[in-house]
């Protein structure tokens, strides 16, 4: 008995430090400017900081690309506000950015042709010096409109880049893709190349790595109003593609969207979608392509989650051994919880069917997001609503984490990373090498939108 109360004690004890160590360090104010700052991103410096965008509104008449860096420390290593990145007239929006050693490629939506939106490029170094001409270069300035754009490392210095495209008609949107290098000239056809010609209306556009001479394109199709599909492409680093035709990796029938995918970590990857069901029992389904397009599990994919009600805003991470990890708004019960599931390399659930109970506090939570921080564990940040019971919001930011065997290693329901008053904004989380990590949002505690930072040690 003594054995078991001492073994009680000391996990309480591991628990409680786990949760004085998450909060140990302050939220850090990133960019404190009238008129709001939206929307931040980040990546690693590559030796233990962090590099945050964000969307800038502080002249009051457009919105621009600034960027700040952080040592290990927290503290900033730039200019006092940040460094701005593109300051050019009209609207700057959809800040993207990637990491090749040290040099950032950040990307972006751009209005300065009026009349539509671009698709521009800048890089810099770790001292926050733009390489390329002032305002960035454009990547694609063809005069219909392109938006949702995402970015990914060539692994050679250079980046891919997607984006939706109306250049075919207006109403409607294609995926274009383009490889720039590190100086951002483009390496395929002026204004890219289309991912796959089609009738079809094209959106959520994701990228994943395959081997070093490719990269798989994911997305989400829709025929009609009884036929979406999730699509993928091999493409090649020279911009041909490598298979004849897309596979479909949804089911043939019924409406699928959302998709979001990982690398497998043998060359090919793993994709998982939502289901709709009369938008009242939605559910999350998985498939692994192998790098020739090939369904690799059942061919209608294997379900992460069925249960009743309705989930949504999913978020994955490689789980490091050939498979992934997913995190999930449920609501299968009154309010919305979290819960999370890990699918193995061969397609089996290796948690509890329909997944863990990762938040189940009062109030709901939402808008989870999922990054793998150490070898065997991963971290998970979320808006938390646990107070709001009333017309006013008291929406905080809370985070857990857990380990492969699906685990909770913090205090039950999570430990808070912010509790501020006024609104939160969804959190980003930032991975470095050293599996140390950091989570920025948009703060409204004093202002309409300013941008805060939570390292944790």
């Amino acid at each position: 008995m003594k054995q078991i109360r001492f073994g009680l004690m000391l996990s309480s004890a591991l628990l409680l430090f786990g949760s004085m160590l998450a909060s140990a360090s302050e939220n850090i104010p990133i960019a404190i400017a009238p008129q709001g700052q939206f929307a931040p991103r980040g990546v690693s410096d590559g030796v233990g900081g962090t590099i945050v965008i964000w969307e800038d509104f502080r002249t009051g008449k457009d919105w621009d690309v600034y960027a700040q860096r952080f040592n290990v420390d927290g503290i900033p290593l730039w200019d006092k506000g940040g460094v701005a990145i593109c300051e050019k007239k009209r609207d700057q929006r959809w800040l993207r950015l990637v990491r090749n050693g040290n040099r950032i490629i950040i990307a972006w939506t751009d209005q300065r042709a009026p009349g539509n939106w671009d698709v521009y490029a800048q890089t810099i170094d770790l001292s926050g010096k733009k390489l390329m001409p002032d305002g960035g270069v454009p990547v694609c300035a063809h005069p219909a409109d392109q938006s949702d754009i995402e970015i990914l490392s060539d692994g050679a210095g250079g980046a891919i880049l997607i984006w939706k495209d109306r250049r075919r008609h207006p109403d409607f949107h294609d995926l274009y893709v383009q490889r720039i290098d590190a100086a951002g000239q483009p390496m395929w056809a002026l204004d890219g190349v289309p991912v796959f010609p089609s009738e079809a209306l094209q959106s959520t556009p994701r990228l994943v790595s395959g081997d070093a001479d490719s990269f798989y394109v994911i997305w989400w199709e829709v025929i009609g109003y009884e036929q979406w599909n999730i699509m993928a492409r091999r493409i090649g680093m020279d911009g041909k593609y490598l298979w004849r035709k897309p596979t479909v990796v949804s089911p043939m029938e019924g409406l699928q969207g959302e998709p979001r995918a990982v690398s497998d970590g043998r060359g090919g990857l793993i994709v998982v979608w939502q289901t709709y069901e009369n938008f009242i029992n939605d559910d999350f389904y998985a498939q692994r392509i192998d790098p020739a397009g090939n369904k690799v599990w059942e061919v209608n994919g294997v379900p992460i989650c069925d249960a009743e009600g309705i989930q949504k805003n999913l978020t994955i991470t490689s789980d490091g051994r050939g498979g992934a990890v997913a995190a999930w708004r449920d609501e299968r019960d009154v309010f919305s919880d979290l819960y999370t599931q890990r699918i193995g390399a061969d397609g089996t659930p290796r948690w509890k069917p329909n997944g863990i109970p990762l938040c189940i506090a009062g109030g709901y939570q939402d808008k989870p997001f999922l990054a793998r921080c150490e070898e065997s564990e991963f971290f998970v940040a979320w808006l938390d609503f646990r107070e709001d019971y009333g017309d006013e919001s008291n929406d905080t930011i809370y985070g857990q984490k857990i380990n492969l065997e699906g685990k909770t290693l913090w205090t039950e329901n999570g430990i808070p990373l912010c509790t501020a008053s006024g609104v939160q904004q969804p959190p980003y989380v930032v991975e470095s090498e050293s599996g140390k990590l950091s989570v920025v949002w948009s703060d409204a505690r004093s202002d309409i939108g300013d941008i805060y930072m939570h390292r944790l040690k």
